[in-house]
């Protein structure tokens, strides 16, 4: 329950921060252009292995990335994550952290006089460090999402996306649908 406050508490600053703002007309997406962001994600899934009982697990995401233009459509960029992540088995209560660089590659289409959808695919990899034990993952994750200029360099981002995490050592696959929100400038 705290977790979920938490995330709404971070989707409420965001908004807030930025709702005295009017939408603006976003600039016209070229070759060289260059848009960093600060972002803010939640998931919470259920993993329910064939023997044993199921784990109930709440992730918060922090993020920021930066990327550049390689045309008007493409984009291609970095980013740093870090996730806290609170698992519930039978009672029994775990927190995880985990760090994960990727790379990331949008296509933006059909781009509005403020808004701008797009997809976007990342792979990456990171460490997820359970207090007695440490595991590396290689991370990827697809989704659609969009951008709403509120100035005329600075846009609101959505994403909903499938992100799947396939772990080293613990030999385990996790994967689920994770809402995203970020602040993005341009450049």
């Amino acid at each position: 329950m705290f977790r979920t406050k938490i995330a709404l508490l971070g989707a409420g600053l965001l908004l807030a921060g930025t709702s005295c703002q009017m939408m603006a007309k976003g600039p016209q997406l070229k070759s060289g252009m260059q848009r960093s962001a600060v972002g803010f994600g939640y998931s919470t899934y259920t993993v329910a292995p064939d023997v044993g009982p199921e784990t109930d697990v709440d992730t918060l995401n922090l993020n920021v990335s930066h990327g550049w233009f390689v045309t008007g459509n493409a984009e291609l960029g970095g980013k740093l994550a870090y996730q806290n992540a609170e698992s519930d088995t039978a009672g029994t209560k775990t927190e995880s952290d985990a760090y994960a660089l990727a790379g990331y590659a949008r296509w933006y289409f059909g781009g509005g006089s403020n808004l701008y959808p797009y997809v976007e695919g990342l792979l990456g990899m990171g460490n997820v460090d359970m207090g007695a034990t440490d595991d590396d993952f290689i991370r990827y994750s697809v989704g659609v999402g969009a951008m709403n200029f509120v100035t005329a360099s600075t846009a609101l981002d959505a994403i909903a996306k499938y992100q799947a995490d396939s772990y080293d050592e613990s030999n385990t696959d996790v994967d689920g649908i994770w809402l995203e929100l970020a602040y993005s400038v341009f450049w």
